[in-house]
This record gives C-alpha cells, sequence and structure tokens, in this order.
C-alpha cells in the first residue's frame, strides 16, 4: 500500500498540543491549518471549531466526542476542499483522544488521504491510557498513514530527561518530519 499526499492540504490540530504544532507547521510551510477544541484557549487562529460541552466544567473524553457529533457537518465542509488531511493529536490529552477518531471518521467518508501523527502518554499517565489506546485503534483505522510518537519509549532509552524536555523533543521531531 502507497500513501500519496496531494495538494490541497489541511492541517488539523487536535486539542491543545495538536492545535499548538499545526498552527507552528502553518507558519512555517504556509499550509492550511484548522483548529479543533473544546478549550477556547487551544484556538488560535480564524480556522476553529470550538466543540461546545454545554456547561460542563471538566468533560470526559466521551462527553466531547458525542459533542462533537454535533459538528459533524461544519468540520466536513471545511474538510471536504482538501484532498490531504494531516491530523495532529495529543492523544493523553482529552481533547485530542475525543477528537481523533470523529474527524478522521469524517476524513474517511469523504476518502481524503489521511496522516496522522499521534502521541501516546507516559505510563505514569495510567488514567489516560486506556481512552488513548482506544482512541489510537480508531485513528490508525481511519488513517491512510500513522506515525506514532511514544513519549515513554524517548524517556526510557533517555532516563535524565524530563517529561516537559520529552515533548520539546516529540514537538520539534514532528515539526522536521512534515
Amino acid at each position: 500500500m502507497t500513501f500519496e499526499v496531494t495538494e490541497p492540504i489541511l492541517i488539523i490540530g487536535l486539542g491543545g498540543a495538536g492545535s499548538r504544532l499545526a498552527i507552528e507547521v502553518d507558519k512555517s510551510l504556509g499550509i492550511d491549518c484548522m483548529c479543533i477544541s473544546n478549550d477556547k484557549k487551544d484556538l488560535q487562529t480564524s480556522n476553529s471549531i470550538e466543540i461546545s460541552t454545554k456547561s460542563i466544567i471538566n468533560p470526559s473524553v466521551q462527553l466531547i466526542r458525542g459533542c462533537a457529533l454535533d459538528y459533524h457537518e461544519q468540520i466536513s465542509q471545511y474538510i471536504s476542499r482538501y484532498n490531504t488531511v494531516i491530523i495532529m493529536a495529543n492523544l493523553a490529552g482529552k481533547s485530542g483522544a475525543a477528537l481523533s477518531p470523529t474527524v478522521s471518521s469524517i476524513c474517511k467518508e469523504q476518502n481524503k488521504n489521511v496522516l496522522s501523527f499521534a502521541i501516546m502518554p507516559f505510563k505514569f499517565e495510567k488514567d489516560r491510557i486506556f481512552q488513548s489506546g482506544v482512541s489510537l485503534k480508531r485513528l490508525r483505522t481511519n488513517s491512510d498513514c500513522a506515525i506514532i510518537i511514544d513519549n515513554d519509549a524517548l524517556l526510557d532509552s533517555n532516563p535524565d530527561l524530563t517529561p516537559e524536555t520529552c515533548y520539546d523533543i516529540t514537538n520539534k521531531a514532528i515539526q522536521c518530519l512534515i
């Protein structure tokens, strides 16, 4: 199986980390960028969709995913203009874990070329491992090519690194790959 990137290309950043990465790539390469999150702080571009979780202050992954279904048509219309979609998501975060299956499914429905970058949680983030695994399975199913960044592997091979340093290394590696 081959994967071919064809223009026009859209980068979608999901959640905080995904949105920051997408905006950085947009600045350096000038590729169209869209950010989707349930947290308004993550949305620092004009092309963004805030997933409203109504009055729930600390929503679960399942609630965010359910609320994202209300935005299916809006996301679908935006994606329809592109041939290739690059999805960036930190699956350790609630927004990234919640939105990556939904957005990748919309892309698959439209037969888009989908390249996904998924950042996995550290093993000490035990409460996030299950949800990230579920999201990763769905993301991989809906993507033509998935690149998984395992922060734990980086930390295991370099035990002196702090989690923050791992985040920086991971983010720079993703930017270089794109």
